[in-house]
């Protein structure tokens, strides 16, 4: 026999129950359907693969590690077993008699009991499931103190669907296998703007957030906290003309992890102290101690604070950046620079990391007078996309359904490769890169750039574009 404390509920034509389980109770009686039906025909299969590697590396590693572990509800379904429910009444307590006429609490809590026949499987959450199997196998580690203490103890919501009575086998799993498709169907992840504001565990999300509401470049005196002038907060990394943001926070976001990403972290893993650490996405998934933190966001401000110094044009009204169609007007008051588009400040931070990484004698312990140093050269590369080696290039030219003819971005695989390329072109003015390096010798980087130019230019325009940026290379002074 088995009981548990329950709450009935009913929604459509499920009866269902919302017990507590412990994940003792968990690992030792809920199976995977694999385990409960021996017919595997595609028709009658009503759970998703086991993604093993998932299970282990992220899911277990986040119930070891994270202290505030928390699951939402595993739904389970309920074979046999005999399932009966045995209210009990609030209202025979007279502190509830104020509730004795309200249905909800006469018959909504009770205690749920089996026979001990039935045959309990994970219709949702099996990946959870399988990680608490996991953590709770002894077998798979050699010392106990890989089990966080009491785990075994730790209380999960279980919502029990069980059978009518009126079902007949076929019926019953029609039913589960359209409510797991259903809950799947309609079980949306947060998006990544979303997933920046609320997550307390990615350093890379609290350092944005930091950034935002204290730097004076970004911060807004607006009552809400991550409300900014400058930064667009809603989903999305697109900017339009006429936006007033600088910059969304999905891309500042991967903009600040760049510019923190030194050749030894990338080696080695991140973390405090010289020992090899995680990688990236582990180091994402579990919060550091708070004096690392503050050492990343005070290097964070070095990087940012010598950007706003060498490319003082960043400061300029967004709402007048960005206009892929130059007029008159516009180009009195106006112009279309690179920098105030998403691929643009992604390759900024990806030349800066790269500068800081080659001049600086420790890449990983800056000082702001040497960091200003090493972003040295960034405001003498051209951004404006009207000039070469961008237009034709990123900002390309093409025909609308109606026959008129306008400036675009580059767009789906060749925007990528295009935005590559460009990388490269300006690492190389920047002195970079050896010309011995095959990607950055000149007569390469200028057939690469020619392929992507939408019109095809004559041989003489193309000349004269690429002349324009070899004529930069030799005014820098590196």
């Amino acid at each position: 026999m088995n009981v548990y404390p329950a709450l009935r509920s009913q929604m459509g034509t499920w009866d269902y129950y919302v017990v507590k389980m412990s994940t003792s109770e968990l690992s030792q009686n809920v199976k995977y359907a694999s385990e409960v039906h021996d017919d595997r025909t595609l028709d009658r299969a009503i759970q998703r693969r086991l993604d093993e590697s998932r299970v282990k590396k992220d899911i277990v590693e986040y119930l070891k590690r994270q202290p505030n572990r928390f699951f939402s509800a595993i739904v389970v379904a309920a074979l046999n077993g005999n399932p009966r429910f045995y209210p009990v009444k609030m209202t025979d307590d007279p502190r509830f008699v104020i509730f004795r006429n309200d249905p909800r609490f006469s018959e909504s809590f009770g205690v749920l009991e089996f026979d001990g026949t039935q045959k309990y499987y994970a219709l949702d959450g099996q990946h959870r499931l399988s990680a608490i199997k996991t953590l709770l196998d002894q077998s798979n580690y050699s010392s106990s103190d890989s089990i966080p203490e009491n785990f075994e103890n730790d209380e999960i919501s279980v919502i029990v669907v069980v059978p009518s009575n009126e079902d007949s086998t076929e019926t019953f799993m029609q039913k589960y296998r359209r409510l797991f498709s259903n809950l799947n169907r309609y079980a949306k992840p947060m998006d990544q703007a979303t997933n920046i504001i609320m997550d307390e565990d990615d350093t890379f999300a609290i350092l944005t957030r930091r950034l935002i509401t204290d730097h004076t470049f970004f911060h807004s005196d607006v009552e809400r906290q991550l409300e900014s002038e400058k930064v667009k907060t809603s989903k999305g990394k697109n900017l339009r003309t006429g936006d007033s943001y600088f910059t969304s926070i999905e891309t500042l976001y991967e903009m600040n992890i760049k510019l923190l990403s030194s050749s030894k972290r990338v080696s080695i893993g991140w973390g405090p102290g010289s020992k090899e650490g995680p990688d990236l996405q582990t180091f994402k998934k579990f919060r550091p101690p708070e004096e690392y933190i503050d050492s990343l966001y005070n290097e964070l401000l070095m990087y940012w604070d010598g950007l706003l110094a060498e490319l003082p044009i960043l400061r300029s009204d967004p709402m007048k950046m960005r206009f892929h169609e130059i007029t008159d007007k516009t180009d009195k008051e106006g112009t279309d620079h690179l920098l105030f588009w998403p691929i643009g400040q992604q390759m900024l931070a990806e030349i800066a990391r790269k500068l800081l990484n080659d001049r600086l004698s420790a890449p990983e312990h800056p000082i702001a007078d040497t960091v200003q140093y090493a972003l040295q050269g960034l405001g003498l590369l051209e951004w404006k996309l009207h000039q070469a080696p961008w237009q034709y290039f990123l900002l390309i030219r093409t025909m609308t359904r109606t026959g008129k003819s306008k400036w675009v971005m580059q767009s789906g695989a060749n925007r990528t490769n295009a935005v590559n390329c460009g990388s490269r072109i300006q690492q190389w003015i920047l002195g970079l890169k050896d010309n011995n390096d095959k990607d950055f010798k000149p007569e390469i980087l200028k057939r690469e750039w020619k392929g992507f130019l939408t019109p095809a230019q004559s041989d003489e325009t193309v000349d004269e574009l690429w002349q324009q940026v070899e004529d930069r290379k030799s005014a820098m002074a590196w």
